[in-house]
């Protein structure tokens, strides 16, 4: 595939369609605010937004996923859909919401990671892993939910995820996985997008919350379908991984009474350059890692 067809298939068309939606969302939501009421309607559409446009991205890049899926990687297509599908019922049932992420967090695993545990890991070292990133998973889709009520509203959040995602596809690629890269590259089209949307939007109305919990199950699953197809199938050094996953971790940071004195721009700077960090950090070390400027240091 050329490289132009890649631009297209893979970052302009995602934009467009997952743009698209995200205004029409962002218009139901405008509406609804101005008559004070919630509307579960357009805060699904956000995450069609973001599961139709990574969808659209993924077909472009790869075809049509196979059923049953051979790869890690073919994973990631089914996971966009029931991302999008577990949103729709998200505020349904709080318990029946609580149930799916936990059997998603647990079944994950082991559709993505299926010839790890046939052929790499022992039945105890098959169950350690299988435990530890259940957790892992179950974890981090709620830090990305908590994130999105930390951060302030308007286009701080899709921003930090459009870096979030930004340095994962580098750092896939300089660790040699240059068609995950372009997997990730389809998220960060669809967050420079939202971004942009909203930073546009900003000038004639008020900041509004771009992230709805609802969206949470795409952008989980989708992160951590990437990631875990990166360091298990790829090269991508353990550092790096391990600093992706805690970036959000560091969002919180923003709550702190002495960051907050420092007025809402700054403190939202400080915020998102915490963030930011350990990003930063796992470039660093995915970059020392491949040997782009001299030897491999010996990372892992």
């Amino acid at each position: 595939m050329s490289i132009f067809k890649q631009l297209i298939l893979g970052l302009l068309l995602p934009a467009v369609v997952g743009g698209g939606i995200f205004i029409f969302a962002k218009s139901l939501t405008s509406k609804r605010e101005s008559e004070h009421k919630k509307d579960w309607l357009s805060g699904w559409l956000v995450a069609v937004a973001l599961s139709a446009g990574y969808s659209v991205g993924y077909i472009g890049l790869e075809g049509l996923p196979p059923l049953p899926p051979r790869e890690g990687v073919h994973w990631l297509c089914y996971l966009a859909i029931i991302g999008l599908i577990l949103g729709a019922f998200w505020y349904a049932s709080r318990w029946g919401h609580l149930i799916g992420q936990i059997a998603l967090s647990i079944v994950i695993p082991r559709l993505l990671l299926n010839s790890a545990f046939k052929y790499t890991w022992g039945p105890l070292e098959g169950i350690i892993w299988w435990v530890c990133l259940a957790v892992a998973i179950f974890i981090f889709w709620h830090i990305i939910q908590q994130s999105w009520t930390i951060l302030p509203a308007g286009g701080s959040s899709p921003f930090v995820y459009f870096g979030l995602s930004g340095g994962t596809a580098l750092i896939l690629a300089v660790s040699g996985s240059l068609r995950l890269a372009q997997h990730a590259g389809v998220l960060v089209a669809l967050f420079a997008v939202s971004w942009i949307i909203t930073l546009v939007g900003q000038r004639s109305e008020n900041k509004w919350q771009v992230f709805p919990i609802s969206a949470s199950p795409v952008v989980a699953l989708l992160l951590s379908g990437i990631w875990m197809n990166g360091y298990f199938y790829e090269e991508v050094p353990a550092a790096s991984a391990i600093l992706l996953v805690m970036a959000l971790f560091l969002a919180p940071v923003g709550r702190i009474e002495r960051i907050q004195q420092l007025g809402a721009r700054r403190s939202t700077i400080v915020q998102i350059g915490v963030i930011a960090l350990p990003v930063v950090i796992a470039i660093g070390v995915a970059v020392a890692r491949s040997g782009l400027f001299g030897e491999s240091s010996g990372y892992e």
